[in-house]
């Protein structure tokens, strides 16, 4: 078989899942990964041969695909702010908009003067740790904390975000209070740590129940629900949890940053409007959605 009959056959292969430019999308990325070739080699090389033992992986790729597994999951990672941020089930894979996020979380340490600080930076609810990652890489003297109620999940974030002096990885639950916190010795030090933190970075759970059945299947059938989504009855559950969490641990003149469903901008916000805080501001994504709110504490 050679690139273009595969590209071809996995366009036909997935059209019940996805439409003709995302299948050769995914055709493309499928050789890059398994041929080990460049992805401008079926434009250039159509014709170009896949050797015997490469097919083997490509078509137990197409069926996984086609079962409707996420192509990152058959992979094994996906590409984030320029990082190869490893992936499975059991965790959320990292989409463009929280790429938006790290953004607006650095351009307010650059704007700060203090990208090149010891800072102390929380990933809350961290999932793979793609956001303690990339902002890991772009602040090398920072120190970073990542934490998730998900066991699975900070398995995969040790595997991105190497633990060291500078990195701590532990296990925390939003929705519990300090006191119900389950003992642990990173877990009382990140506890004491009160008003240190000179940033919050957050994409917590936020799709609400209803808005399940519009999505799509590799989405609904193999990402971790809990990570994905709220009650409809309580859809700012996580952010009144941040909330609490930005009064205790934040720094005066620190800040937090949450990716957010757009229906509910507004009402994050409000969350933020009390009197501990100098700033409150709703950030639009690329599309003009509302996507992120910053709050920076007083």
């Amino acid at each position: 078989m050679v690139y273009k009959e595969f590209i071809e056959l996995t366009k036909v292969r997935l059209s019940h899942l996805y439409p003709n430019e995302e299948g050769r999308a995914i055709a493309v990325r499928l050789l890059e990964h398994f041929c080990g070739i460049n992805s401008y080699m079926p434009l250039v090389e159509p014709f170009g041969a896949i050797a015997p033992e490469h097919l083997l992986r490509l078509e137990s790729a197409l069926q996984q695909l086609a079962a409707a597994r996420p192509l990152q999951y058959v992979v094994g990672f996906q590409e984030f702010c320029g990082l190869k941020i490893v992936v499975r089930e059991g965790v959320l894979i990292p989409r463009p908009e929280t790429e938006e996020l790290v953004l607006a979380a650095s351009q307010y340490l650059i704007d700060s003067g203090k990208q090149y600080a010891s800072v102390n930076i929380l990933d809350a609810a961290c999932g793979s740790g793609c956001i303690a990652a990339a902002l890991s890489a772009r602040f090398p003297n920072a120190n970073v904390y990542a934490c998730d109620i998900s066991s699975e999940a900070l398995k995969v974030t040790t595997e991105n975000l190497k633990p060291s002096s500078q990195h701590l990885i532990l296990k925390y639950d939003l929705l519990k209070s300090p006191q119900e916190q389950s003992p642990d010795e990173l877990t009382d030090k990140f506890v004491s740590m009160k008003g240190q933190f000179d940033l919050i970075v957050s994409n917590p759970p936020y799709v609400t129940e209803s808005e399940q059945k519009m999505m799509r299947p590799n989405v609904t059938e193999y990402e971790p629900h809990m990570a994905l989504f709220v009650p409809d009855h309580n859809p700012l559950l996580f952010y009144k949890a941040l909330a609490s969490l930005a009064d205790n641990h934040l720094k005066p003149s620190g800040a937090i940053f949450m990716e957010i469903n757009e229906q509910f901008g507004r009402q994050t916000s409000e969350l933020f409007n009390g009197g501990n805080y100098s700033e409150n501001e709703i950030i639009k994504d690329l599309f003009g959605k509302d996507r992120v709110v910053k709050a920076i504490k007083k």
